[in-house]
């Protein structure tokens, strides 16, 4: 199924992930807008297998990358309040608006830890928080919480007027949770997508008239 990949049900991290191929999933038919969401480029706590604090910056400068998304002039750019999520739009826009309802989930007293080390200190919070969207052991967002505003963040764009692409800079769980949402599929399918830095998924969707 698009969007959804086949791989073993471990206890990996939703952010922390392996390559994926961009996805064209249609949502509604009438009065298209493409939607495309970037995740944002590697960190080094991606790379050092730490959980994300919010002021990571790009550990490489991926722009050449990025050149094809920048030559389609016509696409409003949003991102996640995130640095290097800042710092990849900047990349591809020369303005582009920061949407708070894009930003990573709030991993609370994780935030900055290694993933090994809390797994191990943590056994029983981790494994909990990885079966149930709505737990909270890291005392941030659960995953639910961020569902609720990536909701809110899409109904947003699909009122803009006028456009007819939208490019959305954010975070490989917040795309998991957009993708698991358009496929009505329930939010522990996120544990089973992977999304590398710099993917692009493609949504289908329809703004107000």
């Amino acid at each position: 199924m698009p969007g959804l990949h086949r791989l073993p049900r471990t206890a990996s991290l939703p952010f922390y992930d392996d390559p994926l191929q961009s996805e064209t999933i249609p949502i509604r038919p009438a009065i298209p807008l493409e939607l495309i969401l970037l995740c944002h480029a590697a960190t080094r706590a991606m790379k050092t297998g730490r959980f994300p604090i919010g002021d990571e910056p790009a550990e490489h400068d991926a722009r050449s990358q990025l050149a094809p998304l920048r030559a389609r002039g016509n696409a409003r750019v949003i991102a996640s309040p995130a640095r290097v999520a800042r710092e990849t739009a900047a990349w591809i826009a020369d303005a582009f608006d920061i949407v708070p309802a894009f930003d990573d989930i709030d991993y609370g007293r994780w935030r900055g830890h290694s993933i090994r080390e809390t797994g191990e200190r943590e056994p029983e919070q981790v494994a909990a928080w990885l079966a149930d969207p709505h737990a909270r052991a890291h005392g941030g967002e659960s995953v639910a919480m961020l569902a609720a505003r990536v909701a809110e963040g899409l109904a947003l764009i699909d009122r803009l007027k006028g456009c007819e692409r939208c490019i959305v800079v954010t975070h490989a769980i917040v795309v998991k949770v957009a993708l698991a949402q358009a496929l009505g599929k329930p939010l522990t399918s996120v544990y089973a997508m992977n999304l590398a830095p710099l993917s692009t998924t493609v949504l289908e969707r329809a703004t107000s008239v």
